[in-house]
């Protein structure tokens, strides 16, 4: 087994984490400057979200984070569908009402035709009493007289 010197030691610890820096800047320029925009949620020079990139890897945080949009954007299609489902219902409802109110019509109508009808027999019968009672009168004095 070789002996590693305490400066040889220190000169491939202090290669490697130059090595670690150049890899993270490295992949801090490779991201897409709209993936950063979107996990930073504005919009600057490149060099900065570029810069936040870097210091987030070199922070040991998870590479890449879920977008900021996301979250909002899942919660805007849950609220996209359960408006789609109350229009539905809403819908059905009306369709609901709109059959009761066409019923309730057909049924008044019954009632005015039926209304109508009695009110011509009414009238007839009527007629026919006064008609009655004219033919009545006329005999009763045809008989006095």
């Amino acid at each position: 087994m070789t002996k590693v010197n305490h400066s040889d030691h220190n000169h491939f610890l202090l290669r490697s984490q130059a090595r670690d820096e150049v890899i993270t800047v490295l992949k801090a320029e490779k991201i897409d400057l709209a993936l950063l925009e979107a996990k930073y949620g504005f919009v600057t020079p490149q060099k900065v979200l570029q810069a936040l990139q870097r210091d987030a890897i070199q922070g040991k945080s998870d590479v890449f984070q879920e977008d900021i949009y996301e979250k909002p954007m899942v919660e805007l299609d849950k609220l996209v569908e359960k408006q789609r489902g109350t229009h539905r219902r809403m819908l059905e409802q009306l369709l609901m009402v709109e059959q009761a109110h066409k019923q309730a019509l057909y049924k008044l109508e019954d009632e005015k035709r039926n209304h109508g009808e009695f009110m011509r027999k009414s009238d007839e019968f009527t007629n026919l009493l006064e008609q009655e009672r004219e033919r009545s009168v006329t005999n009763f004095f045809v008989v006095i007289s």
